[in-house]
């Protein structure tokens, strides 16, 4: 399946709106995925099917994302967070997805989890990481009481 190139002008146009480090990085990164993938399907028969070539495909992306600086496991949290997030591309930490991953987990110790489901308890286990790492998990109510009790003056010190 091919796209339609953009004519340059729309391609300069499109490229502003880019960063230039990130238009470098992912210059690079296409770059490296070529490469990756003409060495991976080196292996391929001359009648490949799209299953085969799919999987080529993954295997050139994950060496790509290795190349970059990722580790293993980094790159398949990274893959099953996009997993999850695929349908809106943002995903809020819920009882619903904590409950997922604990079924996941479950399915583990039983040494019953399949390859996706794995890379999709990587996701969650990452979403639930940065909820857990975020603002909005502080608890900032209880902080702003203590920053509040310890701004007025020691009322009980100075009465002695």
């Amino acid at each position: 399946m091919t796209t339609p190139r953009p004519r340059e002008s729309e391609t300069s146009e499109s490229r502003k709106a880019i960063p230039a480090d990130a238009d470098d990085w992912i210059q690079q990164f296409i770059k490296h995925l070529e490469l990756h993938f003409v060495d991976a399907s080196r292996n391929l028969p001359p009648n490949a099917s799209v299953s085969e070539l799919q999987v080529t495909t993954a295997r050139a992306m994950l060496a790509t994302f290795i190349d970059s600086g990722m580790e293993f496991e980094s790159a398949l949290e990274l893959l099953g967070q996009v997993a999850v997030a695929r349908p809106s591309g943002r995903v809020v930490w819920s009882d619903a997805l904590n409950q997922r991953r604990f079924a996941l987990i479950d399915k583990e110790i039983q040494g019953a989890l399949t390859p996706a489901e794995r890379i999709e308890l990587a996701g969650l286990t990452q979403i639930m990481r940065d909820h857990i790492d975020s603002e909005t998990n502080l608890p900032m109510k209880g902080a702003r009481a203590l920053h509040q009790k310890l701004l007025q003056p020691e009322a009980a010190g100075e009465s002695e």
